[in-house]
């Protein structure tokens, strides 16, 4: 049966690594191609299970999709610790290694570039959500704006003062909805002084795990290794900081540097 070759990431050294885990088919075991000054990870596949109109097929099944992307993930991760690397998409599939090497070879100086920003580094991610009304209650302690606007309000009683109430709260929610984005910026900007570089990436909506608070920022920062511990030491700090205000910090990584390279094959 025909085979072909499934990758994984480029790496920035072509020597052996001990890789203890199954390729994307959980059979066979993960190797590196050397292609002049780099390295490919690859496994074998059989392309009748990944040829492109089987994957095609697969990717339909979100169950099969997630497990085999999980293990694609699993396998840079197994390596991004030992050198650095290029992470690819998922489902990559060359079926000959000729055609493999002649397409890293047409990339290298794309591939060599991207090396100069990333060698030695990793991503993480910061998702920024806030509770406004609790940071409303904070406010209307410490701001004396706040709570001059709350002083009128609770002095708008009744039918007549039915459109300054309105008025009024628009206000407050404005200043609230004001401060917080001061102080997602703020953030942002304490953590991108760690960074080599950072992104902002776009805003989601979707509710995760049942948490449906806004989400003030969606940013990834590309860190040096030997600047992890100083960012995780300012990610509690301003938790520490900004969680009583209402702000929830859910940060992750090490993660490969997927918003930081980009390698079309």
């Amino acid at each position: 049966m025909e085979k072909g070759f499934y990758l994984y990431c480029v790496l920035n050294s072509t020597e052996e690594l001990d890789i203890n885990i199954l390729g994307i088919d959980n059979k066979h075991e993960p190797y590196i191609i050397s292609c002049q000054e780099v390295g490919i990870l690859v496994s074998e596949v059989m392309l009748s299970e990944f040829g492109q109109q089987e994957l095609a097929e697969k990717v339909q099944d979100l169950a099969w999709l997630q497990r085999k992307a999980k293990r694609h993930e699993q396998v840079i991760e197994e390596v991004m610790s030992k050198t650095s690397v290029i992470p690819l998409t998922f489902g990559v599939i060359f079926k000959k290694e000729i055609r493999l090497k002649e397409a890293i070879s047409q990339s290298l100086p794309e591939i060599k570039e991207t090396f100069e920003v990333i060698n030695g580094c990793e991503e993480w991610g910061l998702k920024l959500y806030c509770d406004f009304l609790q940071l409303r209650d904070s406010m209307s302690k410490i701001s004396p704006e706040v709570k001059e606007i709350e002083s009128r309000l609770e002095k708008s009683q009744g039918a007549s003062m039915e459109f300054l109430e309105q008025r009024l709260e628009q206000e407050l929610d404005n200043k609230v909805k004001k401060e917080a984005f001061r102080i997602a910026d703020e953030i942002y900007e304490e953590l991108s002084t760690i960074a080599v570089q950072d992104q902002l990436n776009k805003i989601e909506d979707l509710e995760i795990d049942g948490f449906s608070k806004p989400m003030l920022l969606n940013s990834v920062y590309l860190i040096g290794k030997d600047r992890s511990s100083d960012l995780l030491i300012k990610l509690k700090e301003l938790e520490v900081n900004y969680s009583d205000l209402g702000f929830y910090f859910y940060y992750s990584g090490p993660w490969p540097p997927y918003n930081f390279s980009y390698l079309e094959l």
